[in-house]
């Protein structure tokens, strides 16, 4: 999946909620109208969705995120949720600066 894919489907979830669409059968629903995959697939995005905002909200309140075996940078609907999560908090500046410009301990190896 590229990431403008991924971008599209975090902003049609989210676009759904703030819609009052909760339900995750309702959201895979809407989703199946637009994007082709299987229902294990829509709740697969679903959970990466909902575990970008987890993250956003904990790493931008400057807390550290236990370590985990799934990268932010590992799924592309992981790092699209997690991005406008956190921009949706603290603004874009506060993600360019807090967390794009901060170097990562994985890219030393």
């Amino acid at each position: 999946m590229t990431d403008d894919i991924a971008e599209k489907l975090v902003d049609t979830v989210l676009e759904l909620r703030t819609n009052g669409i909760h339900d995750d059968e309702k959201i895979i629903s809407e989703l199946k109208k637009t994007f082709s995959a299987t229902d294990d697939d829509f709740h697969w995005i679903i959970e990466m969705i909902n575990t970008g905002g987890f993250r956003a909200s904990i790493v931008s309140s400057g807390k550290k995120y236990p370590k985990t075996n799934l990268n932010i940078e590992d799924d592309p609907v992981l790092k699209a949720s997690f991005k406008k999560y956190w921009i949706e908090l603290k603004g874009e500046q506060d993600y360019i600066n807090n967390y794009l410009n901060k170097k990562k301990w994985w890219y030393f190896w």
